[in-house]
């Protein structure tokens, strides 16, 4: 997830936030010490609040850490690899490198989480039973994790695609009937009327109850769910487009350039003649660098005559392919690292470049071809 900040390493998984997360821990602080926790426990002091407050914020992102981090074990103890466990506004999200590709593979992975959660919530009722003084904040905190852990655990149970619920119902549908085309169409179809109806209630909660900050936030959710659910659809088919296409179908040979070249000449003879937008670099027909329209338009025009290309091009990071490639391969590269095209090499040498652009074209050809052709069957 982009915008995020690396804090900590668990069983070589990296843990980060995202610049939401800070947004979300502010937000639930304020509502403990000033709602929650004044409402259930009166009598105690504004520092004794807020410092219990923040506290429990703490620990709930720490449970939320946990259930994110059993989904992360169980996929690689099935063999998948996880990047890392972001914490966000709406919780925390495991980085797979792939997709499960098994029912059992999905289902395992997805119930993990809602049950570490229910444990969590047993956990904390346990502890708290075992504290005479029910008023203080020790146990105020306990009540509250063991509570908030036990919701958790029953929203992320209910069958709305991409809730771990959502993964369970796809990953049951994928088993039954075989097809994990038709068991997302079919959760995320379920998921979408899930995020609509937490839309319509937030609606409800802000004209008839007054809750104006929580209907919005129900409301926000659901929103949320809605669009996963649709992008979920979408990668699917987007895979499915991609998948047995290698870079060499699509790539394209284009013109290279000379380091020692200026940068008008990228502008004249390239850019403009050829309509492209990044130029590899070789020399000795090696690649050792790309130049883009990005890179040419931070030099003042009136030294374009007078720069060569080395001075400006992107030496490192090079993200790179090989003809034989997937073209999965080369959208995973251009997604991770948000780029627009990665260089293709064939031992050493420049066979050319794949773009953002080259991929769509194709994805949309392929679309229209199925259509056509199902068309001429009928």
């Amino acid at each position: 997830m982009k915008s995020s900040v690396r804090l900590f390493r668990i069983a070589e998984i990296d843990i980060g936030i995202h610049y939401t997360w800070i947004f979300i821990f502010l937000l639930i602080s304020l509502s403990l010490a000033q709602g929650f926790f004044p409402r259930q426990y009166p009598g105690w002091d504004t520092v004794t609040y807020w410092i219990t407050g923040v506290i429990a914020a703490l620990a709930l992102f720490v449970s939320v850490l946990l259930h994110e981090l059993a989904h992360s074990l169980v996929a690689r103890a099935r063999g998948m690899s996880v990047n890392s466990i972001t914490l966000f506004i709406f919780g925390g999200v495991s980085n797979l490198e792939e997709e499960p590709e098994k029912p059992k593979t999905e289902f395992a992975m997805a119930i993990v989480g809602p049950l570490t959660s229910l444990v969590l919530a047993a956990v904390f009722w346990g502890l708290l039973q075992t504290i005479s003084n029910q008023d203080a904040p020790l146990p105020a905190m306990l009540g509250y994790l063991a509570l908030v852990n036990l919701i958790l655990a029953i929203f992320n149970f209910l069958p709305g695609f991409p809730l771990d619920g959502g993964r369970v119902l796809r990953s049951i549908l994928w088993g039954t009937m075989g097809s994990l085309r038709k068991a997302t169409n079919i959760s995320a179809t379920i998921g979408r009327f899930f995020g609509w109806g937490l839309i319509a209630l937030g609606v409800l909660q802000m004209l008839f109850a007054g809750d104006f900050l929580g209907g919005i936030w129900i409301a926000f959710i659901g929103w949320f769910i809605s669009n996963a659910a649709d992008a979920s659809r979408m990668e699917l088919t987007l895979r499915e487009h991609l998948s047995g296409v290698q870079v060499k179908d699509v790539m394209r040979p284009v013109e290279t350039i000379s380091p020692d070249a200026t940068v008008e000449e990228v502008v004249l003879d390239i850019f403009r003649m050829h309509r492209g937008r990044a130029v590899p670099v070789c020399q000795d027909s090696k690649t050792v660098g790309i130049i883009t329209v990005t890179d040419v338009k931070e030099l003042p025009r009136e030294k374009w005559a007078k720069t060569a290309v080395a001075k400006i091009m992107t030496q490192n990071p090079l993200y790179t392919v090989s003809p034989d490639d997937s073209l999965q391969t080369a959208m995973k590269l251009i997604s991770e690292h948000d780029i627009n095209q990665v260089l293709v090499n064939q031992q050493g040498q420049c066979a050319g470049l794949i773009s953002r652009a080259d991929i769509i074209s194709h994805i949309q050809l392929s679309q229209e071809l199925r259509i056509e052709s199902s068309i001429s069957r009928k």
